[in-house]
């Protein structure tokens, strides 16, 4: 990886997204609510130059975008990543797990460029419980290629059932993957005193606040960051624009974080886990 330097944000969810992509996202069922939830104007979508400009008055260095496995953009968006180097990495989304073989063979395409840095997996879009065999193939896929896992987690805001997100189902994944590299997604509200517990028993979990202002942040969880044993185990993530990049960066800083233990969540423990051997 083409790696920022060591002041540099690590914005572990953006996305670049069309006026039609924008579109298409709020008008799936359950989705109807976003702008309203995070109280953001989302029409004119998020062009790639646009997201240099907002992270660039952000302050973020180096952002993931977000691309659907089986899109046909996210080639695109890799190459964009190459173009920019020290600014962009991807990851790819499981965006048909009901096709585990194709999902698995362009994985392995895709993660022939070294921009391709993460996988994420999203159950709240298509119900699937977050250990269902039909992402099995997949998270041994990773295992193989060395890239880590970002399982959204918790509650999500979209009015869908929540139960294929809950923490519990971490550890069937963890189990059966040893030394795969896990990152709960969104928080996981709000189930954060046992994602600690977790955390604390499984060192190859993570947890990142994407989607969620750091001002909402659990004190438990924030003096968790602040431990010896939690200092590095949770990532900062925006998922702008849905939570516009400055309101998520400027909470996240102002979190009553030492120096070492900051550094560690905007950016430290990212770059490690998001180098690829």
């Amino acid at each position: 990886m083409s790696g920022p330097g060591p002041a540099g944000v690590v914005d572990l969810w953006v996305n670049a997204l069309s006026p039609s992509a924008v579109r298409a996202f709020t008008g799936q069922t359950g989705n109807e609510g976003i702008p309203e939830l995070f109280g953001t104007d989302l029409s004119g979508g998020t062009p790639l130059a646009s997201l240099v400009a907002t992270m660039d008055a952000s302050g973020v260095e180096l952002g993931v975008l977000a691309g659907g496995l089986s899109s046909e953009a996210t080639p695109e968006l890799l190459v964009s990543a190459e173009g920019l180097p020290g600014r962009f990495l991807v990851a790819a989304v499981a965006d048909d797990p009901e096709s585990p073989v194709e999902q698995v063979a362009r994985l392995r395409d895709l993660a022939a460029h070294p921009f391709l840095a993460l996988v994420r997996v999203t159950p709240l879009v298509h119900q699937y419980p977050l250990n269902h065999r039909l992402y099995y193939p997949l998270y041994a896929a990773c295992c193989e290629l060395g890239l880590p896992v970002s399982i959204n987690v918790g509650v999500p805001g979209p009015r869908v059932r929540s139960a294929c997100q809950h923490p519990e189902l971490l550890e069937d994944v963890l189990i059966d993957f040893p030394g795969l590299v896990v990152i709960g997604a969104h928080m996981g509200h709000p189930y954060e005193a046992l994602l600690i517990q977790y955390m604390l028993k499984w060192p190859s979990l993570y947890l990142s606040t994407s989607a969620y202002l750091a001002r909402y942040m659990d004190p438990a969880l924030v003096a968790f960051m602040g431990s010896s044993r939690g200092r590095g185990r949770v990532l900062f993530a925006s998922d702008h624009p849905f939570l516009p990049m400055d309101r998520a960066v400027g909470a996240a800083r102002a979190l009553p974080l030492e120096e070492a233990a900051m550094a560690d969540f905007l950016g430290g423990t990212a770059r490690r886990l998001l180098t690829r051997a």
